[in-house]
């Protein structure tokens, strides 16, 4: 089973009303916003800093690789990203 850990993104509003738009380096999904955390609600146009919950696929010293909960809209749901980025589940 892959852990799970929280990744740092920018997040907007979603097409539905239990959804949320997440970007993470050079990916973005629709995902449930259950598996998203963010600081305020974001509204239409604008994005909002939050943190949306993964999967880890690979870590590396320096990186890992995850994967989205959701729906990819650019790239696919795995990306690579600085360790830094990732936070406990």
């Amino acid at each position: 089973m892959l852990a799970t850990k929280y990744v740092r993104c920018r997040v907007s509003p979603g097409f539905f009303g239990t959804e949320l738009y997440v970007i993470v380096g050079d990916s973005s999904a629709f995902v449930d916003g259950s598996n998203v955390k963010v600081t305020r609600t974001p509204e239409e146009g604008k994005e909002v800093e939050g943190s949306v919950l993964a999967y880890v696929v690979v870590e590396e010293p320096d990186r890992a690789l995850i994967e989205l909960p959701g729906q990819a809209v650019v790239g696919g749901l795995r990306t690579w990203v600085p360790k830094q980025m990732l936070a406990s589940a």
